[in-house]
């Protein structure tokens, strides 16, 4: 018999980002725009203390310039790359690194916002690597392989639905696609969302362990406090 091949998905475009995927419920999964930015950032404080957008984050996404390095990138990693040289040497590191900051959102059939991922350069990680001797380009330049779900959250009366596991699908989906190495985050552990995050395909930490960064060759280890788990996926070996 013969041997069947998985088929690879399509390779995103940085059209299909912004206009986005028929989600379920009827919702749709796309880039935010300016006008979700304050639902968006209502609904991830839902998902935990402190869990909002960055000022800087926040005006991106009013501005239209938000993620607008990693959709350059969807033509090509040689294009990514050129893409964040010249966003990270005109701009002043945190309006920089927001262009490197995915945010999804589920909208419904009337166009509101129902949920909501947001997921960021890796702030802890950065700081971290200046502290071990990098410098400052060479740190920002980890946001190029490395990101952060610094939140995830769905309107009450739409949970349930599978809405948060679609978010979460297609974040990894354009992740993937730019070639990230890892994609970490946190949850606090009396939320109890292991299993959610488990059977979509991610490693979940016990709370307060750290994970090693020993894969990409970085000299020290990413953890959350002892009330949060962390949570990871790595690029399968190719």
């Amino acid at each position: 018999m013969a041997k069947r091949t998985a088929k690879k998905a399509p390779l995103l475009s940085a059209d299909r980002v912004r206009t986005g995927w028929q989600g379920p419920a009827g919702t749709l999964i796309r880039l935010a725009r300016s006008q979700d930015a304050g639902a968006a950032d209502a609904l991830l404080a839902t998902s935990g203390d402190g869990v909002q957008f960055l000022p800087e984050l926040r005006a991106a996404i009013e501005d239209g310039s938000a993620a607008s390095t990693m959709l350059a990138g969807l033509d090509g990693l040689k294009a990514y790359r050129r893409a964040a040289s010249v966003a990270f040497t005109s701009q002043p590191m945190t309006e920089a690194l927001t262009t490197v900051c995915l945010t999804l959102v589920a909208t419904d059939d009337q166009d509101r916002t129902i949920g909501a991922l947001s997921a960021t350069a890796p702030g802890t990680l950065i700081d971290m690597a200046m502290k071990n001797g990098f410098s400052p380009d060479r740190a920002m330049a980890l946001s190029l392989f490395v990101g952060k779900v610094h939140g995830l959250a769905v309107a009450e009366h739409a949970r349930g639905q599978g809405i948060a596991a679609v978010l979460l699908k297609r974040t990894w989906q354009v992740y993937q696609q730019l070639g990230y190495y890892v994609v970490y985050g946190s949850y606090e552990a009396d939320r109890d969302l292991g299993a959610f995050y488990s059977r979509r395909g991610w490693a979940v930490h016990a709370p307060g362990e750290s994970f090693s960064l020993d894969p990409i060759a970085l000299p020290f280890r990413l953890g959350a406090g002892a009330d949060q788990c962390m949570f990871t996926r790595w690029r399968p070996h190719r």
